[in-house]
């Protein structure tokens, strides 16, 4: 069950029609119960290792908490993460060690048993990270253990962010899932609008866009040069409209029951430096990764430029195996790690040298900006192109083999507006104009305004309905 879907809708409505005539241990039931059946339209099976997890780290959390003495403490956090990653490594990891090391070994005669054919549950890697944090932060001391298992349970699965986040701080999910949230009608409206804005970048850009521009990555060779340049840079944008059209959605959701999820992104877009972008990007994983990866081993503050860049390297190999269980990831996941190091000699060494009225005028912001997204372009060729023989084919295409042919400098033109037009509405974005201006519209300016949006989401979802991206990871 996806959000773009009549499944969700009729869940949606039957869930939200009862929720404000209940009270508050009935809300978390319903929510729960949503969330249940929510995740098991999938696979029903896949429910019962939900209900697993939550119901290990809960009993460990509870455990750790009667602060037993260090040593048992560490037993419990222990087993807590060995139950998580282990299952977790299991699903999306088997099959992929299994085709390394027969790779590896197969010329020395080594025989393995063949990939599993394992089939990843959705969400795991979102809902294995917040429980893993919920764990470690009462291990820290700085949280209790939720005694109230209904609300736990609800903390892990509620249905708005559980298949691709937000990943949630138990510190700022639970009590609200404790509180008795009070009925306004402005969370509807906030709710709603959040809503639409998701599905009109999911079902009227980002998969109209992507059904034009991903079979470019699928058969590179039979596109030209003009084309696989067009077709990088419009994956690109899709990435971003299709993980921050799901943000968008969860979190209007949320709204409606009067919950408010984290800020995921911060309009990675228009980020002028290629480690602005990482700031920008999947925050609340990147987050997540700087407090229980980075501050663990040390951290970075002050530290001198080999372990900045050491760390940079390892954060995003993390980054990169935590996305897929491939090589494209890893590779990936080290190629933005290499841009990050870059970018640090290079400021290091240049950057800091040069005028200060040139690094901040806008003509240089411009330029850094051009360079960087580049740069973000060219990497994203490795995530979208499922082998490295189609990578390959497809940087030889952009590089070495020009072909001529495409869509022509009409399309060129159209295509190039279009992006810088999108660019100039993610900078204006972040002066919140837009936001103010709807807000200030009469009621029926934005009824008007709302009805048009849906229309248009259904105009644009017909036929449609492809999965999130990041439902895979």
């Amino acid at each position: 069950m996806t959000f773009v879907s009549l499944e969700f809708a009729a869940l949606l409505f039957a869930t939200l029609s009862l929720y404000y005539l209940v009270g508050q241990r009935a809300r978390q039931v319903l929510l729960l119960a949503a969330s249940y059946v929510f995740y098991a339209y999938w696979n029903p099976m896949y429910a019962w290792l939900i209900l697993a997890s939550t119901t290990v780290d809960y009993a460990a959390a509870r455990f750790i908490d009667r602060r037993p003495g260090r040593r048992l403490e560490k037993v419990a956090l222990l087993c807590s993460l060995a139950g998580n990653l282990g299952v977790l490594g299991y699903f999306k990891y088997t099959d992929f060690a299994l085709e390394s090391l027969s790779a590896l070994l197969g010329p020395f005669g080594v025989q393995l048993p063949g990939p599993l054919g394992l089939v990843l549950p959705v969400g795991i890697s979102f809902y294995t990270f917040q429980t893993l944090a919920y764990t470690i932060d009462v291990y820290r001391g700085e949280l209790p253990a939720e005694r109230d298992f209904i609300t736990f349970a609800l903390f892990v699965s509620f249905f708005p962010q559980l298949v691709a986040g937000p990943i949630e701080r138990a510190r700022d999910l639970l009590p609200q899932l404790r509180a008795r949230q009070p009925f306004d009608p402005g969370n509807l409206e906030r709710g709603l609008g959040r809503i639409l804005w998701g599905l009109i970048k999911k079902a009227v850009l980002a998969d109209l866009l992507s059904a034009w521009a991903y079979p470019a990555f699928l058969d590179p060779r039979g596109a030209s040069t003009s084309e696989l340049a067009l077709a990088a840079i419009a994956m690109f944008v899709v990435i971003y409209l299709d993980f921050s059209a799901y943000t968008d959605l969860a979190r209007g959701v949320a709204q409606l029951f009067g919950i408010r999820l984290s800020k995921n992104f911060d309009h990675p877009q228009v980020a002028t430096t290629v480690s602005g972008y990482w700031r920008r990007w999947h925050i609340t994983f990147a987050t997540w990764i700087r407090d229980y990866v980075v501050r663990p081993l040390g951290g970075t503050a002050g530290a001198a430029l080999p372990r900045r860049a050491a760390m940079a390297l390892l954060v995003t190999l993390i980054i990169g195996l935590w996305h897929g269980a491939q090589w494209t990831f890893v590779v990936w996941g080290l190629a933005n790690g290499l841009s990050v190091v870059g970018y640090l000699l290079l400021r290091r060494w240049v950057l800091l040298h040069l005028p200060d009225p040139l690094r901040a005028s806008r003509l240089w912001m411009m330029i850094s900006w051009a360079f960087s997204t580049v740069v973000r372009v060219a990497i994203s060729v490795l995530f979208f192109a499922p082998t490295f023989e189609l990578a390959g084919a497809f940087y030889r295409g952009l590089l070495v083999d020009f072909r001529p042919g495409g869509p022509g400098l009409p399309m060129l033109v159209v295509a190039t507006c279009g992006f810088l037009a999108y660019i100039g509405w993610e900078a204006l974005q972040t002066t919140g104009r837009p936001s103010t201006w709807f807000a200030g519209c009469a009621p029926w300016a934005r009824g008007v305004l709302y009805t048009a949006a849906a229309a248009l989401c259904l105009f644009g979802a017909a036929g449609q309905g492809s999965a999130f991206i990041y439902f895979q990871f």
